[in-house]
């Protein structure tokens, strides 16, 4: 009897041991401070031109890369003509610093869903669909589009048909000590190699239901014995339910960020903006900036506590306004994944300062607002659309409205940006380190996790190969979406960063920081290549910037790249379908440090 009992309190501890040693190292992985900063340079991207009437104009810029902050950009604006142009081969480059302001045109917000076509300046155009051959050495490749959708992808969602995709380019640039930067448009038609694993799947647009069909061994992680099978999905469902509280429920989210913080004390201490920050980005001023912000927000700017219905009459949601004297534009910032009020209130500086209103929404399930869970975007969006009809009201009918959110926030911007019932007032949407969709989002902390947990195992031998042992990453992904289907009656896909840039034309920046472990920055590469918006810039921050959600320590590069592309959108300044405008890019687009 004492045997068998000791047996049984053997085989509890050691599933016991399990499941926590699973619980703390995804915690671990979610922490985006978990691993040291690296200094990278910005991830190389080639732009492929459409066969089609449609031309990408690169704006190049030098830069000083001593005590000037160089705005380190992938930025590009496209626009169409009436002649086609010839798709050429390619190479791909490295360690440019490159900027452009976009020419936003005027045009409807959105398009339907449901059909397959996207409407461009109010005509209806078929949308494209393609595919590509790549050789082993992803030297060139071949692709056709249709208006405005530029470079071909692979469909890592195992459906019929994918959306084209434009990619960036960058050059490499020998920068002469200098003050100034001399910013020349360059015609640029390449192409580019996809984010792929070994297996050909697009690891930055991996779905729920593409996963179920895949045969990437790399995603589809479950054995083919039906025994092991069965085995392992009841692991994964016991961990996916085990972990599910942690990243949706209101308790569970704030435990876990008061985790992260045991973790990082520091985490939300003002110095965290600049103590870590490359000499270009100027930390002299950034600490000066945030050090003034923060007494602005704590002491100083007057706040008000606005409030506006759920779209689904479930409750209320809360948001922190600021308004700026005689203003009647807004920026309405969404909030990231745990992310402190306070620490959006220092940011929002850089918003007022530019003469916005500033309106602070806290998603369904954070701080203030009703709901016991977070809906990453799906619910929230049409909440967004109550908070644009309640800043319309207060600064009536000259009210113009920017949607910008970093992280979680981005894609509440970047999903309320394409409903269909859009108030006109939006004129763009600015979005820092959004994720692509939630599976690549989890993708991406599962292999962390997975490799972290692998340089342990390794030492006796024991190879993981990206898998974490009884939880394969395509039953862990099912079951998550399950147990969220469960409590809160939508899939995983329906909350999808980029089927919201498939469907809306608004003028759109893209940022991100090449430092970032927590989204990576091909998450929004993959964002942008698949926006549908004419008038877009993809901006990434190499160096050392501060990690996840952390372009605005860059405040002055941030500011500025920001303030010229609100400047563009302003102006109103227009590129038919028909034709190709020459952007007038300011001579000197870098800051002195």
């Amino acid at each position: 009897m004492e045997i068998n009992r000791s047996t049984a309190c053997r085989k509890v501890i050691l599933i016991t041991s399990f499941l926590a040693t699973l619980i703390l190292g995804f915690l671990v992985v979610t922490d985006h401070t978990y691993a040291d900063v690296q200094s990278q340079t910005t991830c190389s991207e080639t732009t492929s031109q459409s066969s089609s009437s449609e031309q990408t104009i690169v704006f190049k810029e030098s830069a000083s890369n001593s005590d000037n902050v160089d705005s380190s950009t992938d930025t590009t604006l496209n626009n169409t003509s009436d002649s086609q142009s010839n798709n050429q081969n390619a190479t791909t480059s490295n360690q440019s610093s490159t900027s452009g302001a976009t020419t936003p045109a005027p045009s409807e917000n959105t398009t339907d869903t449901s059909q397959p076509t996207s409407s461009v300046n109010g005509s209806s155009t078929p949308e494209s669909t393609s595919s590509s051959s790549e050789s082993a050495n992803a030297s060139s490749s071949t692709d056709e589009s249709q208006v405005n959708n530029q470079s071909s992808s692979q469909d890592v969602t195992g459906t019929a048909s994918s959306k084209d995709q434009g990619q960036t380019n960058t050059d490499s640039t020998s920068n002469d000590v200098d003050s100034t930067a001399d910013s020349s448009p360059v015609t640029d038609q390449s192409s580019s190699t996809d984010n792929t694993t070994t297996g050909g799947t697009n690891k930055d647009q991996i779905t729920v239901t593409g996963t179920n069909s895949s045969t990437d061994p790399a995603i589809k992680q479950s054995s083919s014995n039906p025994l092991l099978n069965w085995l392992t999905n009841m692991t994964s469902a016991g961990a996916a339910a085990l972990i599910y509280p942690f990243i949706t429920s209101r308790q569970g989210s704030h435990l876990l960020s008061e985790f992260r913080t045991l973790l990082s004390p520091t985490r939300y201490n003002i110095d965290q903006t600049w103590s870590d920050l490359d000499q270009k980005y100027n930390p002299d001023y950034t600490k000066q900036f945030y050090t003034d912000a923060q007494n602005w927000y704590d002491n100083e700017v007057k706040k008000e506590t606005l409030t506006v219905p759920f779209a689904d009459g479930s409750g209320n949601a809360s948001a922190t306004y600021i308004a700026h004297p005689g203003s009647t534009k807004t920026i309405i910032y969404g909030q990231g994944w745990t992310t402190e009020p306070e620490w959006m209130g220092y940011i929002s500086k850089i918003f007022y300062d530019m003469g916005y209103n500033v309106l602070m929404p806290y998603t369904r399930g954070q701080n203030s607002s009703d709901g016991e869970f977070l809906t990453f975007g799906y619910k929230d969006k049409a909440d967004w659309i109550n908070w644009i009809n309640k800043i319309d009201q207060l600064n009536g009918p000259n009210s113009e409205v920017v949607l910008y959110g970093q992280s979680l926030g981005a894609d509440d911007a970047l999903e309320a940006g394409a409903q269909k019932n859009l108030p006109s007032s939006v004129k763009a949407v600015i979005a820092d380190c959004g994720y692509s969709t939630i599976p690549s989002l989890l993708y991406s902390l599962y292999t962390g996790a997975a490799n972290k947990l692998n340089g342990y195992t390794s030492k006796i031998g024991w190879n993981l190969n990206g898998s974490i042992p009884l939880v394969p990453y395509d039953q862990f992904l099912n079951n998550l979406n399950n147990v969220n289907h469960l409590f809160q009656g939508f899939n995983l896909d329906d909350a999808s960063g980029l089927t919201a840039v498939q469907n809306s034309t608004l003028p759109t920046l893209f940022i991100a920081t090449a430092d970032d472990t927590f989204i990576p920055d091909s998450e929004t590469k993959a964002l942008y290549n698949a926006s549908i918006s004419k008038d877009k810039q993809l901006w990434i921050l190499d160096g050392n910037v501060g990690g996840h959600a952390s372009a605005n320590n860059a405040v002055l590069a941030y500011t500025q790249h920001i303030q010229d592309f609100l400047n563009a959108v302003d102006n109103g300044q227009t590129s038919s379908t028909t034709s190709t405008n020459q952007l007038t890019v300011n001579d000197n687009q870098t800051v002195a440090a």
